[in-house]
């Protein structure tokens, strides 16, 4: 009788223990979550309830934006109504486990996602017991693991191992330019490693190729290394080829030999492309010849090759191209400031032989000396300079010409510097699938709207902008959710984290430009742009020493000893002392300089930077008289452009002072995108202080879009007073 009680007693503690069980199902909506193992999932608490039948269960639905809660009392181990909740969850948006805020403290946590964390934030306690649960092929073991660790918890990994052989991967068409100096695209050799097919880019540099991600793309150049990559998502591919080696997405090989000079060349009293010539061309200047000599034959001594001086060592026996004849004249033609000069002659007929020594060309007065070979040098000089042409130029003549040179610039400065287009408005943006949204009766229809669109664009990072924009008025949740989107999905792609980068502060949402700033840092260390947009971010949300610490850093070098922050010094220096005339009471100034306690007072502070290193644009600043002078981001620019590719800066930084009183303005032209296929929008944003450093100075920024091809808008206009 006594143990029967205490078996009913027993019996009923244990009841009462798991009745008062709680778990935490938190389940991972983020977009990457949506091809999970649900069946192995739900088998999985299938087990735990049969285990554990009564229990209160919260379920969470959660990804990096928010989460919504949902408590269930399980009975039996009927749990048919939280798995609903499960079965019906629509994925989308980046993830993060700081929105994980209301599991229980006191009770059991189930974690369900794949360790892919793309906004790192504090993770809250989950419980006293925390199991980590994967069932996804594609995850991040690591996070996964640290997940489970730092909450003393476990890791039941579900992965399907077989899954990798058979995963599908479809084929995604890569376009992009070859871009260098003096290259023939023809030569260049483009392919997929381990596949026989090679393309050779057409003469304008352009090429197209079907590949995988994880594919390596191999590119080879004439007399350099060949240089590969893996293939990612990103469809745009750009290969520079310099006689320093070939840089292709941001990857760039050294080499023994070194860039040429100048292409322009000296060619009689004249500048001209090399290539244009069309025949040899030697040029020496003043201070490459022989300074301690008093005639010019001496002077050129050994400074020409091919170049012979004949019976009396003098510069008018000089013989270019060898013995061409023995009955007339093998001697080159002289040319002094344009005016042609007597020569010896080479025949061996004595009545012929004429000795016309150049001793009297005073090398001292000298500018330079010019050889022309080859027979091309007959159309310039006729049958006179078919043994080659020696042309001096004095010092007065080059005094002469550089200052016709100035005159003829000064005119056509004046003639042609005057602004004349007229600014119209912007072009009005508009895409079929925003159209469909806004037909819709109300945010609910245009979400599941957005949802039968998604697939179709899920390669196109500007339809999450687009639609980011689209819902900001409506659902500011929604909105940073479908933003979100490019964390998890277009990680890799500078351009569009730029672009939501851009968006979310002219939103206000500084929160979420704070994690997109991360996310950037975090998949493009050696971009410096990502630092130079990390402290600005800091700064926006209050973390003003952050902010102060990450600038110093990059003025320093030390942010990344890796990499070169040189073009970014002087708005870094400039942003320090903003940030120390804003908030200097808040912050410690140890390691600043004396020069940050002082801003150099300007008309205008104006600092442009774009979402896309492939957009072409010109900026065009105009005075209140219509003078105007254009900056150009366009391949004319082509040192410039290469340099913001290998650093990874996407930003100039202008001043106005001591200018024209009066109305000013900057235009932005918009030419497209440098590699074919390319047609996404391109975002400008625009930082104007006016009156920086003033009494009176006060802050604007804009983010403009740039879409229609040649189309041109009003960027900034200021009132210098």
């Amino acid at each position: 009788m006594l143990q029967k009680l205490l078996t009913g007693l027993l019996l009923v503690g244990t009841l009462s223990i798991f009745a008062q069980e709680k778990v935490t199902i938190a389940w991972d909506v983020s977009y990457s979550m949506q091809d999970r193992s649900t069946d192995k999932e739900f088998e999985f608490l299938d087990k735990y309830f049969n285990k554990y039948p009564e229990v209160t269960a919260r379920v969470i639905l959660f990804n990096g934006i928010s989460a919504t809660t949902r408590d269930f009392q399980i009975a039996e181990g009927n749990w048919g109504a939280a798995k609903q909740i499960l079965e019906k969850a629509t994925y989308d948006g980046a993830s993060g486990y700081h929105t994980l805020t209301d599991a229980f403290e006191d009770g059991t946590t189930f974690l369900f996602t794949d360790g892919i964390e793309n906004i790192e934030k504090d993770t809250p306690t989950l419980g006293k017991m925390l199991y980590v649960v994967n069932s996804k092929y594609e995850h991040d073991i690591k996070n996964l693991k640290f997940l489970a660790l730092s909450n003393k918890g476990r890791f039941i990994n579900m992965a399907p191992s077989e899954w990798a052989i058979n995963k599908s991967i479809p084929a995604m068409l890569y376009t992009g330019n070859v871009y260098g100096d003096d290259v023939v695209p023809e030569t260049v050799s483009i392919a997929i490693k381990g596949t026989k097919n090679k393309i050779v880019p057409s003469s304008d540099g352009s090429f197209k190729l079907k590949a995988k991600p994880g594919d390596i793309l191999v590119v080879e150049a004439p007399g350099l290394p060949p240089v590969e990559e893996a293939m990612t998502e990103n469809s745009n591919l750009n290969v520079w080829i310099r006689n320093e080696g070939v840089e292709l997405e941001q990857v760039f090989i050294q080499n023994d030999q070194r860039e040429e000079g100048s292409q322009m060349e000296a060619f009689g009293f004249d500048r001209l492309e090399k290539r244009k010539i069309g025949f040899a061309v030697t040029s020496l200047k003043r201070e490459e010849l022989n300074q301690a000599v008093t005639n010019i034959s001496d002077a050129v001594e050994g400074r020409f090759t091919g170049v012979q001086k004949r019976r009396n060592q003098d510069l008018s026996e000089a013989v270019i191209r060898g013995q061409n004849t023995i009955s007339n004249n093998n001697f080159a033609m002289i040319l002094i400031d344009g005016v042609p000069i007597a020569r010896s002659n080479s025949s061996r007929n004595p009545m012929s032989q004429r000795r016309e020594l150049s001793d009297f060309i005073d090398p001292n007065n000298v500018a330079d000396v010019t050889i022309l070979k080859g027979y091309a040098a007959t159309n310039q000089y006729g049958s006179e300079g078919s043994n080659g042409v020696i042309l001096i130029k004095t010092k007065a003549m080059a005094a002469m010409e550089e200052a016709r040179d100035r005159r003829e610039e000064e005119k056509e400065q004046k003639r042609t510097n005057q602004y004349q287009s007229t600014i119209k408005p912007p072009p009005t943006y508009s895409q079929s699938y925003l159209a469909s949204l806004k037909r819709q009766p109300n945010t609910n229809a245009a979400r599941e709207t957005y949802f039968n669109q998604r697939e179709k664009q899920i390669t196109n990072p500007n339809y999450f902008i687009d639609l980011f924009d689209f819902f900001a008025t409506q659902n500011q949740g929604l909105a940073k959710t479908i933003g979100s989107n490019i964390l998890e999905i277009h990680a890799n792609d500078f351009a569009a984290l730029r672009s939501l980068l851009f968006k979310a502060k002219e939103k206000k949402y500084y929160d979420m430009e704070l994690d997109v700033a991360k996310a950037m840092l975090n998949s493009h260390p050696n971009r410096i742009q990502a630092y130079m947009d990390l402290a600005k971010a800091q700064e926006n949300n209050g973390n003003y020493q952050a902010a102060l610490d990450l600038l110093l850093a990059i003025t320093k070098g030390t942010a990344n000893p890796n990499v070169d922050f040189t073009p970014l010094h002087k708005t870094a220096h400039q942003e320090i002392r903003n940030l120390v005339a804003s908030h200097k009471d808040k912050l410690e100034l140890s390691k600043i300089q004396v020069k940050h306690l002082k801003k150099e007072p300007l008309d205008a502070r104006i600092v442009f930077d774009w979402s896309d290193w492939d957009a072409d644009f010109e900026l065009t600043f105009v005075n209140p008289q219509r003078d105007f002078v254009t900056w150009k981001h366009t391949a004319e620019n082509q040192d410039r452009l290469l340099d913001e590719q290998i650093k990874g800066y996407l930003l100039e930084e202008f001043e106005i002072a001591g200018g024209e009183k009066g109305l000013w303005q900057v235009n932005v032209k918009y030419l497209g995108n440098r590699t074919e296929g390319n047609d996404k929008p391109v975002f400008l944003r625009c930082l104007v202080q006016y009156g920086f450093g003033t009494s009176n100075e006060r802050t604007e920024e804009y983010v403009l879009r740039l879409f229609e091809k040649g189309s041109e808008q009003l960027a900034v206009r200021l009132d210098v007073p």
